[in-house]
């Protein structure tokens, strides 16, 4: 898998504007919710990242 920026900056973007509606409303279950499924979506897609080049390393050696 290439890196593909575009999905990365967009994951980012997404997170940081879920943080950003959280902090806002810190009580909000809804808004909690949101943080919690963007940060997971972008830890899950940096994995993809992080075994990709791993992969890519052993490739190479």
């Amino acid at each position: 898998m290439d890196v593909n920026h575009k999905r990365l900056k967009h994951l980012a973007v997404q997170t940081d504007a879920a943080f950003e509606e959280y902090k806002q409303n810190p009580a909000s279950e809804n808004h909690a919710q949101a943080y919690e499924d963007a940060k997971s979506a972008l830890d899950h897609y940096m994995l993809q990242i992080r075994q990709s080049m791993l992969q890519i390393s052993k490739n190479y050696k």
